[in-house]
């Protein structure tokens, strides 16, 4: 029994392997696996006990102020993906606001972009969304990954007419038709 027990262990422990060694988390957002990360639910219900802990949160950029010393990023949070990716829905938790030292471009990291951080839970601050008084969670981040965009690409399939012509049929095929794929881009030229 005990050599059976072994033998069936194997197979999971392979794959046990495997499955950890494709991480499609960002290096730089890859934490040690026993590390606890706090979540935005947790410092928005009790920021006080929660300061100074790791956190990795992320969502879509609100707004980009570039300050003497650092840049403060406004993010819209969203829950992450396993890959850490934020998942972009209609509801969201709340704002937080991440702090990082060091200039970041506004250019490049532009309102409406994905992003994701990784850093300690600082102490909340006071600010406004229009003019609603609003309590920010805030990040200070040792990194921040800025998510390409993805683009959908509108295609149709089209078979080939003649496949199902009468014409056809009266010769042996050995073959079937082949699909033709026909992109419509979003572009217009001029």
């Amino acid at each position: 029994m005990k050599k059976l027990n072994q033998i069936l262990s194997l197979p999971l422990l392979i794959a046990t392997l495997f499955i950890s060694g494709c991480s499609s988390i960002p290096k730089s957002l890859q934490v040690p696996e026993n590390t606890t990360l706090t979540k935005f639910s947790q410092v928005r219900e009790n920021a006080t006990n929660t300061q100074g802990n790791l956190a990795r949160w992320g969502g879509v950029i609100a707004k980009v102020v570039n300050n003497a010393d650092n840049t403060m990023i406004e993010v819209v949070h969203f829950p992450l993906k396993s890959s850490s990716r934020p998942k972009q829905g209609n509801e969201t938790q709340g704002r937080f606001r991440v702090y990082f030292s060091g200039l970041l471009d506004p250019v490049i990291y532009k309102e409406g972009k994905s992003i994701t951080a990784l850093g300690h839970v600082s102490t909340s601050e006071q600010g406004k969304i229009g003019e609603h008084e609003y309590t920010y969670p805030a990040l200070k981040a040792s990194e921040i990954h800025l998510w390409k965009d993805i683009q959908p690409i509108d295609v149709q399939v089209t078979h080939n007419p003649f496949w199902y012509s009468p014409s056809y049929w009266h010769y042996p095929r050995t073959y079937y038709p082949r699909t033709v794929i026909v992109r419509k881009s979003s572009t217009t030229t001029k």
